[in-house]
């Protein structure tokens, strides 16, 4: 069986500028950062052992 490959030039591959970091996407997603970080949440340590204990029931 022959193995095939394409060589590619890694001076050919294009690293982000500024102008690409301001695209669509990352503007978006720093829109929405601070909302997500709303949601994230520590669990209660009273949460953490019912979740353990309901774990060992199973």
């Amino acid at each position: 069986m022959t193995k095939t490959f394409t060589q590619t030039s890694l001076k050919n591959l294009s690293k982000p500028t500024l102008e690409q970091a301001d695209s669509p996407d990352q503007k978006l997603y720093e829109a929405l950062k601070p909302k997500l970080d709303e949601l994230y949440r520590e669990p209660s340590a009273e949460t953490i052992a019912k979740i353990l204990k309901y774990a060992k029931k199973r």
